[in-house]
């Protein structure tokens, strides 16, 4: 519920930030929300206190010596783990075994509280008598590199 919020906030935050002024942006509110609303969320990014920390955090970003990750992941690490993908892959192949790709992710990766680590928290770890729907993984899949090849 919190990232969704945060979500929500940053893309209010970039609606408002088009606008020259406080006045302006109020004259376009964003989508979906009511004037009131529109004007609250204004007064909440001219607070002093909003400012202070905007601030603040432009600060610590320009002080990262490593601008990018992978998520929490390093590079390296997300390369390993996919060679482990594609050699179990290619390894169940050439043994005739047909496993789901989603069982691959669970092997490598492992399970957190009945989760499939790397595909949020939509897949389940899949037990011997169940099955992932293809629905499930399409919403799942939003890393391309995470993506095994065929």
């Amino acid at each position: 519920m919190n990232t969704a919020y945060r979500t929500h906030r940053n893309r209010m935050f970039q609606h408002y930030s088009v606008f020259n002024s406080k006045e302006e942006a109020l004259e376009h509110p964003y989508p979906d929300m009511n004037k009131e609303e529109w004007t609250r969320v204004c007064d909440l990014f001219v607070s002093e206190e909003f400012q202070r920390r905007s601030a603040i955090n432009k600060e610590n970003r320009a002080k990262l010596k490593i601008v990018h990750t992978s998520e929490s992941e390093v590079f390296p690490t997300r390369e390993s783990v996919v060679k482990k993908m594609e050699v179990l892959q290619l390894q169940y192949k050439s043994e005739g075994k047909s496993y789901t790709e989603v069982e691959i992710f669970a092997e490598v990766l492992g399970t957190k509280a009945g989760y499939v680590r790397g595909l949020g928290h939509s897949v389940r770890s899949v037990g011997s008598s169940s099955s992932v729907s293809s629905v499930d993984l399409s919403r799942s899949w939003r890393r391309p590199d995470y993506r095994l090849k065929r």
